[in-house]
């Protein structure tokens, strides 16, 4: 991609390959996952709560609020002691079904983040207020709007400025920071 002079414009066109694409489950995989210290943050925490509302519950009788907490603290504890396994989702597999091999162009403008994939009729756009995470690996960035839905960008494809640029550019205007995962 590269900065126009005259507004600050990225392009780029690429192939999501097999590498691109197992990057990002890598990165999804990671994101879903929970971390062996929440893990134990979540079950102390559901533990002192279940014990505390459910005394709370036998010494002053049914209350609303209490049993709602005490479900909230043994759903922290299912969490815990699931030993952060990976929920299934079909989202990879979609992702790989419908980019594998296809390719793709990206415009980023001051408006916002736009792709075109092949074989597709209609363009992706989003305003940079719709970003509400940047991510980014060695090899992609990832930007993710509407829950399960990403903007995958392989940083090989940046032309001109350069991916540091871009990073930049996105931070600047989207007012996050990149989260940086590691995949390999």
């Amino acid at each position: 991609m590269s900065e126009k002079q005259s507004g600050g414009l990225f392009n780029a066109a690429f192939t999501y390959t097999d590498a691109v694409l197992s990057d990002f489950e890598a990165v999804y995989r990671q994101k879903k996952e929970v971390s062996p210290a929440m893990r134990i943050v979540l079950g102390v925490l559901g533990a002192v709560g279940v014990i505390y509302f459910g005394y709370m519950l036998y010494r002053e009788g049914l209350q609303l609020a209490r049993v709602g907490y005490a479900l909230i603290c043994s759903v922290l504890l299912v969490v815990a002691l699931s030993g952060g396994g990976k929920r299934p989702d079909e989202s990879t597999a979609k992702y790989r079904k419908y980019y594998q091999d296809k390719q793709a162009t990206f415009k980023i403008d001051e408006n916002g983040v736009e792709m075109h994939l092949e074989g597709q009729k209609n363009y992706a756009r989003s305003k940079f207020r719709e970003i509400y995470g940047l991510y980014d690996t060695d090899m992609c960035f990832y930007f993710v709007i509407k829950g399960k839905a990403y903007y995958i960008l392989p940083k090989a494809s940046v032309e001109g400025a350069g991916a540091d640029e871009l990073k930049k550019y996105m931070e600047k205007k989207c007012g996050k920071k990149f989260q940086h995962y590691e995949t390999k």
